[in-house]
C-alpha cells in the first residue's frame, strides 16, 4: 500500500509546485521563442528577394532645377542621393558617408559635404578632405536626356 501511495505522489503534485513548474516552463518556452525569433528574423529578412532593378522607378531631375553650388536630394531605391551642379556639370553621389553610413549634408557656403556623425568632410567632387574616412563618396551613374538628369 505504501508503494501505491508513493507512486501517486510522483504523478500528482501540489498546486503550488505545479503552478511554479508551469510558470517556469512557460517562461523558458517564451524566452526560447524570443531568442529563436531574434536570430531567424534577420536571416529571413536578409534572404528576401531584393527589388528588381527593372521595377525601380528612375529619378528624374530637370537640369533647370539644379542651381550651381546647391544640392538636390532625392530618394533612389530606398537610399538618399545628392545631385550637385558643379562647374563641369552635374554630379550624383550616394549620400551615405563611407565611414559608417551616416547621410552627409551639403554645405553651400563651402561647396563641400559634411558628415554630421564623425566630422568627415568631402569636396564637391566627393573626394576626402578630412576626417576619419579614406574612401571618397560613391558616385551614382546617371544620364542626361532632353534636359533631364535621369538616375536609373
Amino acid at each position: 500500500m505504501s508503494d501505491h501511495h508513493e507512486h501517486e505522489h510522483d504523478v500528482a503534485c501540489e498546486p503550488l509546485t505545479c503552478g511554479r513548474r508551469r510558470f517556469c516552463q512557460a517562461a523558458i518556452g517564451g524566452a526560447t521563442a524570443i531568442t529563436v525569433g531574434t536570430v531567424v528574423y534577420p536571416i529571413v529578412a536578409f534572404l528576401k528577394l531584393p527589388v528588381r532593378l527593372g521595377d525601380a522607378k528612375p529619378v528624374e531631375v530637370p537640369l533647370e532645377r539644379l542651381v550651381p553650388g546647391q544640392a538636390y536630394y532625392a530618394d533612389f531605391q530606398g537610399q538618399q542621393v545628392i545631385v550637385v551642379m558643379a562647374e563641369a556639370g552635374p554630379k550624383v553621389f550616394d549620400a551615405a558617408c563611407t565611414h559608417l553610413g551616416c547621410n552627409v549634408v551639403w554645405d553651400t557656403a563651402h561647396s563641400n559635404f559634411h558628415c554630421p556623425c564623425h566630422g568627415a568632410v568631402f569636396s564637391g567632387e566627393g573626394k576626402v578632405v578630412s576626417g576619419p574616412v579614406s574612401t571618397p563618396l560613391r558616385e551614382v551613374p546617371f544620364e542626361v536626356k532632353n534636359g533631364v538628369l535621369v538616375i536609373s
